[in-house]
């Protein structure tokens, strides 16, 4: 048995390496869980994270805590 890479380009099963093949070989195809659009729509979330987070920019947790404790509502203002 001879394990080879491959990819499937939406129409055809591609293998990166067909020196193994014979014609009219029967084949196993295994399709693995990884996905490459999830990947690459990860790294472009990701990509907006850092970029969002830069402009907030961090707060310590004490910060936070103060914000919480010393926040007045709009209606208490009056």
């Amino acid at each position: 048995m001879v394990s080879v890479n491959g990819y499937f380009d939406g129409n055809t099963c591609i293998a990166l390496d067909t020196s193994h093949f014979h014609p009219n070989q029967r084949l196993i195809i295994t399709a693995l869980d990884e996905d490459f659009e999830d990947k690459k729509q990860n790294a472009e979330k990701q990509i907006a994270f850092e970029a969002l987070h830069g402009v907030f920019g961090t707060m310590t947790h004490a910060e936070a805590e103060d914000i919480r404790n010393n926040r007045v509502n709009f209606k208490e203002r009056f």
